[in-house]
């Protein structure tokens, strides 16, 4: 298996400033769908679902308070690592739902998302 992490929103989580409400993150939400549609594929790498509450300290521990917003996946640092990644604590790191799929499309055989 791969040392890629990829930290998700869990779905369905309550924000204080909307009492009764409940909630998905429109980015994670577009890659749970892929996650959910090809769940073999789904395998391949380590997902971590965190609470909307912060700290996120699952995250904070690897990237660093400053890097909470989610999603984000953090690569594998024994494989190549794409030239447009960002750098915290020592970890590269991509934290765009729109690029985070197309790395799991190139690395993983995910489908592309069509545009």
């Amino acid at each position: 298996m791969s040392g890629d992490r990829l930290f998700l929103l869990k779905p369905g989580f309550a924000d204080a400033a909307h009492p009764g409400r409940f909630f998905i993150c429109p980015h994670c939400n577009a890659i749970e769908g892929l996650l959910a549609s090809f769940p073999g594929l789904a395998t391949q790498i380590e997902v971590h679902r965190l609470s909307f509450a912060k700290p996120r300290n699952e995250i904070v521990d690897v990237l660093g308070e400053q890097h909470q917003s989610l999603p984000v996946l953090v690569f594998d640092q024994s494989q190549p690592v794409p030239e447009d990644a960002s750098i915290a604590n020592g970890w590269r790191f991509i934290d765009s739902s729109e690029r985070i799929l197309r790395y799991l499309a190139d690395r993983y055989t995910f489908p592309y998302v069509h545009q």
